[in-house]
C-alpha cells in the first residue's frame, strides 16, 4: 500500500523476487505510479514499433484508442517527462525544506552513470559483434547521435543521447534556480533565450534538413518534455505540503478523475492528428506537438499521484510496475526482437496475406514475451549489481 505521498511505509519491503524499490537510495520515496508510467511508456513504444514493422496503416475511420498504438512513440516523450520529474525532485525538496539533503553533484553523476552506461555499453558491444559496424558503435559509445546505421539495434539509441544531454544540463539549471535571486534571474534569462530560439526553429524554421532533424532529436527541441516533468514535480511537492489539499483530497478525487480522463482524451485526439498527418510530416512541420504531448503526460502523472481515483488500479498495479522496472532493458532489446520475428514472416507471406492472418497478432505477442524474458534476465544479471552500487551512494 502507498501512503498519501506515494511512498512505501517506513520499513516496508517488497517480498517478491523483483524488488521494485531496487536502486533507490531512500526506499521510503518509491512511487509506484511512476514505475507504472514507465511501464505504460515502454508498452506504447513497443506497440508503435510492432505497428511500423508490420507495415500497418491507420484506417480513415480509426477506432478510438488505435492512434495510441500507431502514435505510440509518444512513450518517448513520457520517458523524458518522467526523467524531468524524478531527477529534479532532490533539488526541489531541498529548495522547499533546507533540512532535506542537498544533492551532491558527484553522487548525482555517479548515479546516472551506474544506471545507464553499463547496459548501454553491453548493448553496443553485442551490436558490434553481430554487425561489425565499428564506426557507428564508436560514435554511439561517445553519445553521438546514431539513427538507422546499425538497424535494427540502433533505432532507439538517440534517446539515450538526449537523456545524457539533459543529465548534464539539469544540475546547472537547478543550482542557478536554488541559489538565490540573481542566479534565479539568470536561469530565467537563459530559459527565455532558449524559448525564443526554440519557437523560431519549431514554429518558423525548416526542419527537413539532416542537421535540423538531429536538432529536433536533441535536448534543445525536447526540453519542453523535461521542463514539463520538472514543473509537475514542483506542483506535486507544493500540493503535498498544502494543508487545504490534504483536507480536501477525498472531495477532489472526482475532479482529478475528470481531469485525468480529459487529458487522456486530448492525448488520443492529438496522436490521431499526428498519425493521420504521418509521423515524418508531423516531425518536420508540426514538431511542437511533442510539447503538447509532454504537457498532457505531465497532467496525467500528477493525476495519478494526487488522486485516490476510482479504478486507479487499471493504470497503477504491480504488473505494470514490473514492466516499468524492466523498461530500460526492454527498451534496448525490443526492436531487434520484433524485427527478426515479424520481418521474415511478413516478407515470406506478403504484406496483404500477413495482415489477414493470425500471425499479425501472434508475432508481436511472441516478441513481447521474448523481450520480457530477455529483459528480466538482463535486469537480474546485468542491471541489479549496478543498481545496488547506485543505492550505496549518498542520498
Amino acid at each position: 500500500m502507498l501512503n498519501p505521498s506515494g511512498a512505501t511505509p517506513s520499513g516496508a519491503t517488497v517480498t517478491s523476487t523483483l524488488d521494485l524499490a531496487e536502486g533507490l537510495r531512500d526506499r521510503r520515496r518509491y512511487l509506484r505510479e511512476l514505475d507504472c508510467a514507465r511501464g505504460l511508456a515502454i508498452l506504447l513504444v513497443f506497440l508503435f514499433h510492432a505497428w511500423g514493422l508490420s507495415s500497418l496503416q491507420l484506417p480513415s475511420s480509426a477506432t478510438p484508442g488505435l492512434s495510441l498504438i500507431a502514435g505510440g512513440n509518444t512513450g518517448v516523450t513520457l520517458f523524458f517527462v518522467l526523467s524531468g520529474f524524478l531527477l529534479s525532485l532532490p533539488w526541489l525538496r531541498h529548495a522547499a525544506d533546507a533540512t532535506q539533503p542537498k544533492p551532491l553533484l558527484a553522487a548525482y553523476f555517479k548515479a546516472r552513470a551506474l544506471r545507464i552506461v553499463p547496459l548501454y555499453y553491453i548493448a553496443l558491444l553485442l551490436t558490434w559483434l553481430l554487425t561489425g559496424n565499428t564506426a557507428t558503435v564508436a560514435r554511439a559509445a561517445l553519445f553521438q547521435f546514431v539513427g538507422f546505421q546499425a538497424f535494427p539495434y540502433s533505432v532507439v539509441w538517440w534517446t539515450l543521447v538526449t537523456e545524457v544531454q539533459f543529465y548534464l544540463l539539469l544540475p546547472v539549471g537547478m543550482v542557478l534556480w536554488t541559489r538565490g535571486r540573481w542566479p534565479r534571474l539568470l536561469c530565467i534569462a537563459l530559459l527565455l533565450a532558449w524559448a525564443a530560439c526554440y519557437a523560431n526553429l519549431v514554429l518558423f524554421g525548416e526542419l527537413a534538413s539532416d542537421k535540423s532533424f538531429l536538432l529536433t532529436k536533441s535536448v534543445f527541441a525536447r526540453a519542453p518534455a523535461f521542463l514539463a516533468g520538472i514543473i509537475a514535480a514542483a506542483i506535486w511537492l507544493r500540493l503535498l505540503q498544502a494543508p487545504a489539499w490534504s483536507r480536501q483530497r477525498q472531495l477532489a478525487r472526482w475532479g482529478v478523475l475528470l481531469l485525468l480522463l480529459t487529458a487522456l482524451v486530448l492525448l488520443e485526439r492529438l496522436l490521431l492528428a499526428v498519425t493521420q498527418m504521418g509521423t515524418g510530416a508531423a516531425e518536420s512541420s508540426w514538431h511542437i506537438h511533442h510539447s503538447y504531448e509532454a504537457a498532457l503526460w505531465a497532467v496525467i502523472i500528477l493525476c495519478l499521484l494526487l488522486g485516490n481515483l476510482p479504478a486507479k488500479g487499471l493504470l497503477v498495479n504491480r504488473g505494470l510496475a514490473i514492466v516499468g522496472k524492466l523498461s530500460y532493458s526492454l527498451y534496448l532489446v525490443h526492436v531487434p526482437v520484433l524485427f527478426y520475428l515479424i520481418y521474415p514472416m511478413r516478407e515470406s507471406m506478403g504484406a496483404a496475406a500477413y495482415h489477414a492472418s493470425g500471425w499479425l497478432y501472434l508475432m508481436p505477442a511472441a516478441a513481447l514475451a521474448l523481450s520480457l524474458a530477455l529483459s528480466l534476465a538482463s535486469y537480474q544479471w546485468l542491471e541489479k549489481p549496478f543498481l545496488r552500487r547506485k543505492r550505496a551512494l549518498p542520498v
